[in-house]
């Protein structure tokens, strides 16, 4: 029979595990609740009977793994192995030195006085696309899930490469990236297949997509260098902005892998963040209504700047709310370096753990009722009641999500222009179902009608 309890926390024994492998690549986050009802906050269990896994929704151990011994844990070989393939050696992908000289280059990028800069060329995006978005609902349900993606997708990519890249090729880098990121999925949750899709040409098939995404990206890239790089967007920041070990700026095939992995990640974590609130928003008139009364009161029809952002508080605990619901970082995944131990737990080394964020965020331990949404837990007073690693939405520690402000930013701006046009209800009874990828997707359209407010 097959043991190996590898830690002394409760475990799923191994012929169980390998009987729910193929259920574990259909939905993980099934497979979790199951075994956290059964077993607890954390649990063991190897995936597919092989690979050893702790599995904790225990803020203290989160806590542990990704800040106090933070060097003590790295992003698994398989996840980093399958980005770097196709994505470079960027941000989301690297360790120690290397990661802390990037990421002290990139955070320019994200500091208020930028974010602030930015704001008048994502309203000006944004008034665009909301005419398409009224003329669109004019013609009936719409698909919220999409329409959001190219939301996002056009102020994303404004915000970062400015005004260079025309809409058609930007949405054409999406699809390209969409694609990409469906296929490294695949290779990190069914690492056995990586051979096959080498020998059938799959790989390749990806190889060449990357190609012309790159080929995209660089020619606008090279475009502005020649052009002189004007507005004050991330490619300027970026290609401008000195290290500060060498005194010289990055150099452009860096640049170009740093600008992918922010189109990547920015657009990905706000679509499918805005998706699950706008969903949310549908079934609770009330916050609809409460949040346009606010908008009007801050905002009226001023344009936005800064200030009247922090001050839709309103708004702000719901977008939290759907995020504690919908984390778009459903998972993170670390691994020990050496052995280690954390509130009596033992992890070995090698070992994989994974803050399972999604059951983080609904443990009652930490969150009353937590399937409910109430977004009066995130007001003030309420801060001081909860561990400050129970909500994890852009993950947690040093290596938290670095545009977590911009969208945040983008965010608060879509909800506000949506919701103080329109009503909104469901158009389908149909369930709407959590789909978990590399980040938390609806698994199907989300259809939505739209009414103009009297």
């Amino acid at each position: 029979m097959l043991t190996g309890r590898f830690t002394n926390a409760p475990h799923i024994a191994r012929l169980r595990a390998i009987r729910d492998s193929r259920a574990m690549v259909r939905d993980p986050i099934a497979v979790f609740e199951t075994y956290r009802a059964e077993l607890g906050a954390t649990f063991s269990v190897h995936f597919g009977g092989v690979r050893p896994a702790i599995v904790t929704t225990d803020p203290a151990v989160i806590e542990h793994v990704l800040r106090v011994n933070r060097d003590g844990y790295v992003k698994s070989e398989i996840q980093v192995e399958r980005m770097v393939e196709f994505q470079g050696r960027g941000l989301v992908n690297i360790h120690g030195e290397e990661w802390m000289r990037q990421r002290k280059l990139l955070a320019q990028g994200f500091k208020p006085p930028h974010l602030a800069k930015l704001l008048p060329m994502q309203q000006e995006v944004l008034h665009d696309l909301m005419q398409d978005f009224d003329q669109a609902a004019r013609r009936g349900p719409i698909d919220i899930h999409q329409s959001m993606v190219r939301f996002t997708l056009r102020l994303v990519g404004r915000s970062l490469f400015g005004r260079s890249i025309p809409g058609a090729e930007l949405d054409r880098l999406g699809e390209i990236i969409a694609a990409i990121q469906e296929f490294v999925l695949r290779q990190i949750v069914q690492p056995w297949k990586i051979p096959w899709f080498r020998l059938s040409g799959e790989t390749e098939r990806y190889q060449r997509l990357r190609r012309e995404g790159d080929a995209i990206a660089l020619r606008h890239i090279r475009s502005r260098i020649a052009d002189g790089l004007g507005e004050t967007d991330f490619l300027r920041i970026v290609l401008e902005t000195p290290y500060h070990d060498t005194g010289c700026p990055m150099d452009q095939s860096l640049a170009l892998i740093e600008t992918l992995q922010m189109l990547v990640a920015g657009n990905e974590t706000s679509s499918n963040a805005l998706t699950w609130v706008f969903h949310l928003l549908s079934q609770h008139p009330d916050h609809v209504a409460a949040i346009r009364a606010e908008v009007g009161r801050v905002i009226g029809d001023a344009p936005v700047d800064p200030a009247m952002l922090h001050r839709l508080e309103h708004s702000a605990r719901v977008v939290h709310e759907a995020l504690r619901l919908y984390p778009p970082f459903w998972m993170i995944d670390r691994i020990a370096l050496q052995d280690d131990a954390v509130a009596g737990l033992h992890i070995p080394k090698g070992t994989m753990v994974i803050p399972y964020i999604y059951g983080t965020h609904r443990n009652p331990a930490h969150w009353p009722d937590a399937e409910r949404f109430d977004p009066s837990r995130f007001a003030a007073a309420h801060d001081a009641d909860r561990h400050a690693f129970a909500f994890l939405p852009f993950g947690g520690g040093p290596r938290t999500c670095i545009g977590n402000n911009m969208a945040m930013q983008q965010i608060l701006l879509i909800v506000a222009a949506v919701v103080r046009r329109y009503d909104f209800a469901p158009a389908s009874a149909d369930p709407v179902i959590a789909r978990p990828m590399m980040l938390l997707r609806p698994a199907g359209a989300v259809p939505l009608t739209f009414r103009p407010v009297a």
